[in-house]
C-alpha cells in the first residue's frame, strides 16, 4: 500500500462513541433541568421519545428541509410537546446539549491505537464528517484524536453533506489528492461507502454488527477498528 493513500475517517459512531457520549449528556440534562419535577416519569421515558424525534429532525436536515439552527431546538420542542411539557425549556435544552456533548471523551474500542499505528505507517489521516463544524472540531481535540489527524473536514465547511459527491470532492481538493489515492472508512453505508464509491474513492465499511449489504461496493467490511491494521499495512 502506497503511503500516498489518504485515509478519511467518519467521526460519530466510527471513532467517537456517539451513543455513549450522547446518552451521558442527555442524562445530565434530565437531572439539571429537573425534568422529573416537570412531570416526566423517568429518564427512559424522555430518552425514547427524544431519540425518535432527533432521528426525524436529522432526516429532515439531511434532506435540506431543516437548518441546523432549527434542528438544535426542534428535536427538544417536539419531545416536550409529546410529553405535554412547557416547550419554553426546549431552547435551553438544545443549547446545553450542543455545549456539553462535544466535551464527552468516550471513543470506540481501539480508536487511538489504530490511529497511532496508521500514522506511524505513514498514512495521512483525516476526518470527513456530516456533523456541525463547531461541534466536531471540539470532539476531535477533546477526545485525543486530534494528535493523529491532519485535518477535519465537515459538511458545514464543505457546503455539502455526504453522500453528495461535492462533499468528497471538496475534501479531496483540500488535501491535494486524487480519487485513486483516497479511502473512506465509516459506519454509515449510504453516506460513507456509497458516497465514496460514487466519487471514485475506495471505501471500507465499519460494521460492528456485521450488517454490510452483500451487494456493497466496499473494498472490505470490518467489525472492529483493529481489523483495519491487517487491511492497511
Amino acid at each position: 500500500m502506497s503511503v500516498r493513500s489518504f485515509l478519511f475517517f467518519d467521526l460519530d459512531r466510527t471513532l467517537w462513541d456517539f451513543e455513549r457520549n450522547s446518552l451521558e449528556t442527555l442524562q445530565g440534562l434530565f437531572l439539571d433541568f429537573d425534568l422529573k419535577q416537570h412531570g416526566v416519569r423517568d429518564f427512559d421515558a424522555f430518552n425514547v421519545i427524544y431519540q425518535e424525534e432527533n432521528r426525524k429532525c436529522w432526516a429532515d436536515y439531511q434532506c435540506g428541509v431543516m437548518t441546523k439552527a432549527v434542528l438544535r431546538g426542534e428535536r427538544f420542542r417536539r419531545t416536550l410537546d409529546i410529553l405535554g411539557l412547557d416547550q419554553a425549556l426546549a431552547e435551553g435544552l438544545g443549547e446545553a446539549y450542543v455545549a456539553r456533548g462535544p466535551h464527552q471523551r468516550h471513543l470506540l474500542d481501539g480508536a487511538l491505537e489504530v490511529l497511532a499505528t496508521l500514522q506511524a505507517r505513514g498514512y495521512p489521516l483525516h476526518i470527513l464528517t456530516n456533523g456541525f463544524k463547531e461541534v466536531q472540531h471540539i470532539k476531535v481535540e477533546n477526545s485525543g484524536i486530534g494528535r493523529y489527524i491532519d485535518a477535519v473536514w465537515t459538511s458545514d465547511e464543505l457546503g455539502s453533506l455526504k453522500p453528495a459527491r461535492a462533499c468528497f470532492d471538496g475534501a479531496l481538493k483540500g488535501v491535494g489528492a486524487t480519487c485513486d489515492e483516497a479511502w473512506m472508512i465509516g459506519d454509515d453505508h449510504e453516506a460513507d461507502v456509497i458516497g465514496a464509491h460514487q466519487s471514485g474513492w475506495r471505501a471500507i465499511h465499519f460494521a460492528p454488527d456485521g450488517e454490510t449489504p452483500k451487494t456493497s461496493p466496499a473494498v472490505a467490511s470490518v467489525r472492529h477498528l483493529r481489523d483495519l491494521l491487517a487491511l492497511l499495512p
